[in-house]
């Protein structure tokens, strides 16, 4: 027991000059009183995230957005767009009923 009391004597005599100053702080944080002190241990709070679960919904909703990417079995030349569609004429790509309007406006201008 000589040899414990011996190293708690040293012990003391080395940390006689180091004070702990931070008592109020550390009862602030531990205890809040005002509404910001409670605000910020509300919002110093640590996240545990599980990997595998979140993991798992993103690829799941990766997939499902793969899903509704449109599928390539259209015609060549035309693609059904939300109702609409594109076609190929010279070359260049319009909008169907874009182009049937135009065409249709140059045969008037030309008969008139």
């Amino acid at each position: 027991m000589t040899d414990e009391q011996g190293i708690k004597s040293r012990l003391d005599e080395e940390l006689a000059e180091i004070k702990f100053t931070g008592h109020a702080r550390v009862r602030n944080r531990t205890h809040p009183r005002t509404w910001r002190d409670k605000a910020s241990a509300f919002w110093n709070k640590e996240l545990e995230l599980p990997l595998l679960p979140i993991g798992a919904a993103a690829a799941l909703l990766l997939f499902w957005a793969a899903s509704l990417q449109p599928d390539d079995s259209s015609t060549e030349g035309e693609i059904q767009l939300a109702g609409r569609e594109l076609i190929e004429a010279g070359g260049n790509t319009y909008w169907k009923d874009v182009y049937e309007e135009a065409v249709r406006k140059h045969e008037d201008e030309n008969k008139g």
